[in-house]
């Protein structure tokens, strides 16, 4: 292989791992168009073939333009415009020829590494578009200094080199160059397929979440955590049924804020919930303080982020930390307006009649509407439901086919019976759907709630006590919850999931989350806030906006410090080229019978200057001279100049005159 062919190799292999870089997000078409294109060059170069004429690249363009805009219906965006990139990598091979072309492939490659970058901040993402960064400033080195044999791997040395020296330049410029709060700019084309709560619900929908392992959002608590039983956390609440699925009802935002004063012990905490391309949030039960300016809290108690909080859309497309106080009961008895009342008490006309009869015989034998629930939640307990992963399919009336022909259900199946129930003996209820439970990750110091912690339960209206959560899966009988479906309030385990709960794996894993978790939060997630908060750990707090400006003229001093010692260091070690090695040995030779070598002096015109010092070594000193600006200098040298330029030094012997000895 020429030296030519193993330059051109080296770009293309680095450009492959940046269009690697995007291959879950490009169509696999797409990304096997430039595969197939990048082995058609090197094979073409390989071969001495040429390249395409000029007719047929610009009907390739075309057909290019023509194909993306056919697979999005645009070209602006962030899909659209990381495909179109990816085939101008392509498209470019058509036409590599110089050491400047391939310079233009390595810089795509950084394009398409950035590009990744927008979709995904995680540090596997980030780590991997580092070693391609590493990769392509290797190539576009090689690429530049025609190699050696040893040159790729002096080239990859190199441009490690380059990346550390540049290391506290760029981590001077993070940490103190003022941060924007939200977007420089909106990517369009973002939204993809995210695993969590539905905006409505029906049998199976939660229960296909009972499997996902998936992080929901990670909670930090200011103090000690509320207790198992109330650490339900609220998402939607479903307030309209049409006989099979249930879907959000009246909204609006809450403006009484008076009836949301806490009477019991309250609990602070953050969140950093996990991208759901929805509007909604979770909080724990009876939210009493939130984020005003990013949330709006809804009669029906729910968070939901506002449209343009911190410049970003109303939908969590990405990772959203905010604040909320909450309290397990609160102050006063509330009233509930009438269109609300009628809500709640609305049933379909012709839906689950036994269940209505039910209800109506159930609440005729009971004192008040406490005495109606316990019988209610008596009969979940006493009568052989099942809990279930794998419920059977219910029949044309899914209330009815539920309570008195399968009776095997998940949270879901038991929320919606109970909720149709409560409202067949006239008292207002609703369901809620959200996240029960949690795992403590001691590592990270937060509370880890998974996809698999979604649930179900019910919101029924007492007077005097307003609405009171009731969860109906917590009636069935433990010894009819089939296995596979234990822990209906936290971890819910599956078979394949079993060796993950192994100590030692659920040890790595939650390692694993936190460093993840970490990340986001304190490098992804470094924001103003964090940036004021480093600031006062410097002292530098009480200083104001001047501050940043202090710490960074500071930072890129001491930056500058550290990269003239390494500079100064790497000149002092010397040039670990074989080439210029072996010339400068040579040259210290001559030094030594008085033909030092003028700083500025070029090779010919030292070459010449010491010939006519020295006519009897005139030949041997031009052969040396000629050896170096061949391999140092043409566009493709031998592969075997190196070691000629070396046996030739090796053997170059200069004896003193009379003149130059001292």
């Amino acid at each position: 292989m020429t030296p030519a062919v193993r330059t051109l190799a080296f770009t293309l292999f680095a450009l492959a791992l940046a269009v690697g870089a995007n291959i879950d997000h490009v169509p696999l078409w797409i990304t096997g168009s430039v595969y197939v294109a990048l082995a058609a060059r090197l094979y073409a170069e390989h071969r001495g073939r040429g390249l395409p004429r000029r007719s047929f690249k610009l009907a390739l363009v075309l057909a290019m333009v023509v194909a993306v805009f056919a697979a999005y219906r645009t070209l602006n965006g962030l899909a659209a415009g990381t495909a179109l990139l990816t085939l101008m990598a392509g498209l470019k091979l058509a036409e590599t020829r110089s050491a400047r072309d391939q310079a233009v492939l390595v810089f795509i490659g950084y394009f398409l590494c950035a590009a990744a970058l927008l979709y995904d901040q995680g540090p596997l993402r980030f780590l991997y578009a580092l070693l391609v960064c590493w990769i392509l400033t290797a190539a576009l080195a090689s690429a530049q200094r025609p190699p050696a044999p040893q040159q790729p791997a002096h080239a990859a040395a190199r441009a490690a080199r380059l990346l550390v020296l540049g290391a506290p330049l760029a981590v001077v410029l993070f940490l103190f160059v003022p941060r924007i709060e939200g977007r420089l700019w909106t990517v369009a084309g973002t939204a993809q397929a995210l695993s969590g709560l539905a905006e409505d619900m029906h049998p199976g929908d939660i229960s296909a979440l009972s499997l996902s392992d998936d992080p929901a959002f990670r909670v930090w608590f200011t103090g000690n955590p509320p207790p198992p039983q109330a650490r339900y956390w609220r998402a939607l609440v479903f307030e309209s049924f049409d006989g099979r699925t249930w879907r959000r009802g009246i909204t609006g935002f809450a403006t009484d804020l008076p009836e949301l004063a806490p009477a019991s012990a309250v609990f602070d905490y953050r969140i950093l919930l996990e991208p759901t391309g929805r509007s909604w949030l979770v909080a724990l039960e009876h939210v009493v303080q939130w984020p005003e300016n990013l949330t709006a809290y809804l009669r029906t108690g729910q968070l939901v982020r506002l449209p343009g909080a911190r410049g970003m859309p109303a939908t969590v497309t990405e990772p959203f930390a905010y604040q909320a106080r909450s309290a397990t009961i609160l102050a006063g008895t509330e009233t509930l307006a009438p269109d609300v009342r009628a809500a709640n008490l609305r049933l379909p006309r012709d839906a689950a009649p036994r269940a209505r009869a039910l209800a109506q015989e159930l609440y005729a034998q009971s004192s008040d509407p406490a005495e109606f629930i316990r019988r209610v939640l008596s009969r979940f307990h006493d009568e052989p439901y099942r809990y279930t992963l794998e419920p059977p399919p219910l029949g044309a009336d899914a209330v009815d086919s539920f309570l008195f022909e399968t009776q095997a259900g998940f949270c879901e199946h038991y929320a919606s019976a109970f909720t149709v129930l409560v409202r067949a003996a006239g008292i207002p209820a609703r369901v809620v759907t959200g996240y029960q439970g949690g795992q403590f990750n001691r590592y990270g110091g937060y509370w880890l709630v998974r996809q698999s912690n979604a649930h179900a339960w019910s919101e029924i209206w007492l007077s005097g006590r307003g609405w009171v959560r009731i969860d109906p899966t917590s009636a069935v009988a433990p010894e009819r919850v089939e296995p596979g479906a234990q822990g209906a309030f936290g971890e819910r385990a599956s078979s394949g999931r079993m060796l993950l709960d192994w100590p030692i794996f659920a040890q790595a894993r939650a390692v694993i989350d936190a460093a993840r978790t970490a990340w986001s939060e304190d490098l992804v997630g470094y924001s103003s806030r964090t940036q004021l908060q480093l600031m006062q750990r410097l002292g530098l707090g009480s200083f104001g906006s001047g501050a940043l400006a202090f710490a960074l003229g500071c930072g890129l001093i001491v930056a500058g410090g550290i990269l003239i010692a390494l500079l100064a260091l790497e000149l002092r070690r010397g040039e670990s080229d074989p080439v210029q090695a072996a010339w400068l040995r040579f040259c210290a030779r001559l030094a030594q019978v008085g033909l030092a070598r003028a700083p500025a002096e070029g090779p010919l015109d030292f070459a010449r200057r010491a010939a006519r010092r020295r006519p009897e070594l005139a030949a041997n000193i031009r052969r040396v001279a000629d050896a170096y600006i061949a391999a140092r200098y043409w566009p493709t040298p031998d592969p075997g100049s190196v070691q000629r330029l070396e046996a030739l030094v090796r053997e170059f012997r200069a004896p003193a005159t009379a003149g130059s000895r001292r």
